[in-house]
């Protein structure tokens, strides 16, 4: 195993200008009257909307937030995953444990480095937001459960750059080095190896399998011995194409607006072009026929605005490799 490289921050703090700052009073006045107004609508919100009143105006203002403030505010008001990660360990007594990897992105461990099974996890946010707090809380019960359950698997997940400091393809360029840390420098099997994530992470996943099957042109190739263990993807980010009718019947209904993902998709893909490994929906069924995973897992909810890309998604990977059981053992 190399040597282990001093750490370099991922995504360093934003500082504000005078000017960005008092548009934060300006967009926090807005998200009050948009709270109040979905206070009013919800005691008449009709089929479309959510399904309850607290989630409706919940839903109301986040869409709000996300679309009013720019990525840059946003990154002013969240921590960093490194820094959350940081919180998280120091909340658990955990002694934090970071890798620098490759083109600038980082490893965050949770759980034994020595376990046999290791989760490559790509975290969500649109490429703009870090990994809250909630992911590393989340993941750790979920890890205690499976550790309890006689399950030897652990946690590493990725610090990607975010936008618009970085545009496709450093996220996927960038996820592709976690999961060769994991399998060349800590010599781990494939089978024993598995990745996933969510929105945006989810799109990094099926990125990466894809660049297992057909190599990136700009991304180093990764050859495996065999397929990894599995995959699993929530609400992933297969599509952006905003012509999808879930975008309008589910748009009262999720928290993500379409003007939010269209705008964040934009900007990640910045001046390339739209291809297989950014929208896995839109690859044809040929694409999927090596697909390096014993098993492939996706959630979803019936609310979610991607509902329907992710349903062309997997009714394309169904017909290519037949039925995918939806299940991954470690």
């Amino acid at each position: 195993m190399a040597a282990e490289k001093a750490l370099v921050p991922v995504n360093p703090p934003v500082k504000l200008t005078v000017q960005e700052k008092l548009d934060l009073l300006r967009a926090g006045i807005g998200l009050l009257a948009t709270g109040i107004a979905a206070a009013i609508t919800g005691l008449v919100r009709q089929q479309d909307g959510a399904r309850s009143y607290r989630t409706h105006i919940r839903h109301a203002v986040v869409r709000r937030f996300l679309w009013r403030m720019s990525i840059r505010q946003l990154h002013f008001i969240y921590p960093s995953t490194a820094q959350n990660y940081e919180t998280f360990s120091k909340k658990r007594r955990l002694k934090p444990d970071t890798v620098q990897l490759e083109h600038g992105a980082q490893g965050h461990w949770v759980g034994k480095k020595d376990a046999k099974n290791v989760v490559v996890y790509f975290h969500g946010g649109g490429f703009a937001l870090p990994a809250y707090l909630a992911y590393f809380q989340l993941y750790a019960d979920m890890l205690k459960k499976l550790n309890a359950a006689g399950k030897d698997v652990a946690f590493f997940f990725l610090s990607y750059t975010l936008t618009p400091e970085g545009v496709y393809p450093t996220q996927l360029r960038q996820a592709v080095e976690a999961l060769r840390y994991i399998i060349v420098e800590t010599g781990r099997e494939p089978q024993n190896v598995f990745i996933g994530g969510d929105s945006a992470g989810g799109n990094l996943t099926m990125g990466v399998l894809s660049h297992l099957s057909h190599p990136h042109e700009a991304i180093k190739p990764l050859e495996l011995s065999g397929p990894l263990g599995g995959a699993f993807t929530m609400a992933p980010w297969v599509s952006m194409d905003k012509d999808y009718l879930s975008y309008t019947s589910n748009a009262k209904r999720d928290y993500l607006s379409m003007k939010s993902g269209e705008y964040w998709g934009k900007v990640y893909v910045g001046d390339g072009k739209l291809d297989n490994y950014i929208q896995a929906s839109q690859a044809p069924v040929e694409w999927w026929k090596d697909v390096k995973t014993k098993a492939l897992l996706v959630f979803l909810g019936g609310d979610d605005v991607l509902v329907d890309a992710v349903g062309q998604f997997v009714d394309k990977i169904k017909v290519r490799r037949g039925y995918i059981p939806p299940s991954i053992s470690f």
